[in-house]
């Protein structure tokens, strides 16, 4: 690409469940956006939408859309550039699971409160500095759009704070004071923050002390409608790798000691690694540990389903019958949150890009962490992100 030159439009999908499909675009121009939206091989013409693009990066959420059908998106406009070519797109929505819908729950991970930066060395920062750092920015949006989906419940899954400071846990407070659910979190290897880093730090037990916050020490159960709930602390004193043997036992009684026939949702903050040599920094739970406690889940119970956070990527993966997922930060790229609705004969995970404008111009600056590979190994695969479970088909 020449020196100036424009780069060409892009967008794609980046989420879908049952009945929506979210789109992600980037290096677009002011100007509208025509999205024409339709079932495959269907003789009804398809639904049309048109909306204003400010910013060169963006999403918007394609609503009421038929579940478990191919769809054909196209994408015109003169936000796409005048030489550009409409953009053809495909999307298969989510079968739901069998059953009623129950509740529905969300969580976020990795906020990282009370940092400035991104990046190795931290060279990635926000210019001018803003008034609302975007840790804080970016779980305040992500927090409303998953009340916005319907979430009734929020776990934070662990690294809340930077550097575990009062100012750190303070705002954490004051994110759950005005959250429209109750909320429960996790500690992570960043709450336990380690000298000479953590000098003025507040232990993750003090700081649920002096603000009132539901934190798991070691262990957490919430009952909800068809949903059990198990959070767990997986984190070693001053290393950033994960362990379960404190908590195990007390952990598969409470998974054991689910009703048979609800979904039991465990919530870690460090990753289970299904292989010898971890994928990356950072590392989780050793390959062994791992496959063992999956197969004493299996054996625990019948509907388990474990989700973490961590390496601020997305990947599934399944043993013994278990499926368990990473779920990226809410802070960088591509800055989301999940959501699990839960039915009575199965579940479905939705991770969607946060769409506030502010919180996209920071995520996308972030792609270029990693000397540019943080844009490709962060995402995951569209089937790693967004998926559902049947419990009688194992999968």
């Amino acid at each position: 690409m020449t020196a100036g030159a424009r780069r060409p439009p892009v967008v794609a999908v980046f989420a879908v469940e049952d009945t929506t499909v979210q789109l992600q675009w980037r290096h677009l121009r002011p100007g509208s956006l025509r999205l024409r939206v339709g079932v495959e091989g269907a003789r009804a013409p398809g639904r049309e939408q048109t909306i204003e693009v400010v910013d060169p990066a963006g999403t918007v959420v394609l609503h009421d859309l038929e579940a478990g059908r191919r769809h054909v998106v196209e994408v015109d406009g003169d936000a796409l550039g005048p030489r550009s070519a409409p953009v053809h797109l495909e999307a298969t929505t989510l079968r739901p699971p069998p059953g009623a819908e129950l509740c529905r729950l969300a969580t976020v991970s990795d906020l990282h409160l009370g940092t400035t930066v991104f990046g190795h060395r931290g060279t990635i920062k926000e210019h001018p500095k803003p008034e609302v750092p975007h840790p804080t920015r970016c779980a305040e949006a992500a927090i409303a759009e998953a009340h916005r989906w319907g979430a009734q419940h929020l776990v934070v899954k662990g690294d809340i704070t930077n550097y575990a400071k009062p100012d750190e846990w303070r705002t954490y407070a004051a994110l759950v004071g005005s959250a429209p659910m109750p909320v429960d979190g996790l500690v992570g290897n960043h709450d336990r923050a380690r000298e000479p880093r953590g000098r003025g730090s507040v232990a993750p037990e003090e700081a649920a002390r002096l603000f009132g916050l539901s934190l798991a020490f070691p262990l957490l159960v919430r009952d909800l409608p068809g949903a059990r709930v198990v959070m767990a602390d997986t984190t070693i004193a001053g290393r950033n790798q994960g362990q379960l043997a404190g908590v195990v036992d007390d952990l598969l009684d409470a998974v054991a000691d689910a009703d048979p026939e609800v979904a039991v949702l465990v919530a870690i903050h460090h990753q289970l690694q299904p292989w010898h040599v971890p994928e990356g920094v950072p590392s989780g739970i050793p390959r062994g540990e791992s496959l063992a406690f999956l197969e004493h889940l299996a054996r625990a119970h019948g509907r388990v389903f474990v989700t973490s956070g961590h390496t601020h990527r997305h990947r599934r993966w399944s043993h013994a019958g278990i499926t368990t997922t990473q779920v990226g930060a809410t802070k960088d790229y591509p800055g989301v949150w999940g959501g699990y609705a839960v039915h009575e004969g199965g579940l479905r995970q939705l991770v969607r890009r946060i769409g506030r404008p502010d919180c996209v111009r920071w995520t996308e600056h972030t792609r270029r962490a990693a000397v540019g590979a943080w844009r490709y190994v962060a995402p995951g695969s569209l089937d790693s992100r967004c998926f559902t479970l049947d419990w009688a088909e194992g999968s």
